[in-house]
């Protein structure tokens, strides 16, 4: 008889634990998952001074880090409407993008081929533009000259094309 009691409580304590572990389990089921909140973003205005009167698009690509930068693989890659983004003389594009480090590079699309044009020993042969006003010195810009921060308050790059 006393081990069909222990059996009993043993029972008991075994359906209290999986009774208190549900509830816990279903208290926690409003709360976010720790680790998978989306990262803080910031607004990101990018002004392009020296395509007034000119129609098309300019592609703006946005890098995070050096080994990235100017190669095939921008965080994030747009093309603006040039007479839809016209403000006064300057091209207008808000970009939301996760807070921290970036660079721009941007380029007038003359030719509407979709493609930044070079000549053969790979300077652009279009107009393009860069984070920071960024130039070239003896080789591609670097991406240190490029870099900027993107915070929680709000950040303009006036950037303005030129020709190579």
């Amino acid at each position: 008889m006393v081990s069909g009691v222990a059996g009993s409580a043993r029972g008991l304590l075994s359906a209290l634990c999986k009774v208190i572990a549900t509830v816990l389990l279903l208290a926690g089921a409003g709360l976010p998952a720790q680790g998978n909140e989306a990262p803080p973003e910031g607004l990101l205005t990018v002004e392009v001074a020296g395509l007034a009167g000119e129609s098309g698009s300019v592609y703006i690509a946005v890098y995070n880090s050096a080994e990235t930068w100017l190669g095939d693989a921008p965080v994030d890659f747009r093309q603006v409407d040039i007479q839809e983004a016209l403000d006064r003389e300057l091209v207008v594009a808000n970009l939301v993008l996760p807070v921290g480090e970036y660079a721009l590079s941007v380029f007038y699309d003359v030719n509407a081929n979709g493609e930044l044009d070079t000549s053969f020993i790979g300077m652009p042969k279009e107009p393009i533009a860069l984070s920071n006003d960024a130039r070239a010195k003896f080789g591609p810009p670097r991406y240190s000259d490029a870099k900027f921060q993107l915070s929680l308050e709000p950040v303009i790059q006036r950037i303005t094309m030129r020709v190579f």
